[in-house]
């Protein structure tokens, strides 16, 4: 694609990336709960914001119906460079010992008050996690509906772009 690696606008896509590079810890924080949970627990997730999954859907279908040469390309390139990018971030969840899949084993030798840490260190990690599945999706969704914001419904763009609306 040569110059327009994301399409006819791929200068508002390469300005969304650059603000993603700039975000800081306050503004991560504003996109993760202005984003919808997506990939943890799709059947509730869908019934809680089911306008976003339908936008989605619709974007995805978008590219893929070849609306510019090379639309379902750039979607998902511009998808996975947001992903790069705010993989790159600071709002990662924070290394720790034990997965958030951990499970606390009813070890007779632990105290009732380190079971209840182990079980907070894990339940904590697990909503780290959960935040940072958020944050990760709503980059790259809205950097797909970047990509086709000439072609999608303005509604649709708005609801796929609303996490970044305000930071």
């Amino acid at each position: 694609m040569g110059d327009e690696r994301f399409g006819p606008n791929t200068a508002e896509v390469e300005a969304f990336l650059d603000r993603l590079r700039g975000l800081t810890s306050v503004e991560w924080e504003a996109v993760m709960k202005a984003s919808p949970g997506v990939g943890a627990i799709p059947d509730l997730e869908i019934r809680q914001s089911p306008e976003y999954f339908k936008a989605l859907d619709r974007a995805t279908r978008v590219a893929k119906s070849e609306v510019f040469p090379g639309s379902e390309s750039a979607f998902y390139d511009a998808m996975r460079t947001a992903q790069l990018v705010a993989d790159a971030s600071g709002f990662q969840p924070s290394t720790r010992p034990e997965p958030a899949s951990s499970a606390v084993v009813d070890d007779e030798r632990l105290s009732p008050e380190a079971q209840a840490e182990a079980i907070t260190r894990i339940m904590s990690t697990a909503y780290e996690e959960e935040s940072w599945r958020r944050v990760m999706n709503a980059c790259m969704i809205a950097a797909g509906a970047l990509v086709l914001r000439q072609v999608l419904p303005v509604e649709q763009f708005r609801i796929l772009f609303a996490p970044f609306a305000s930071p």
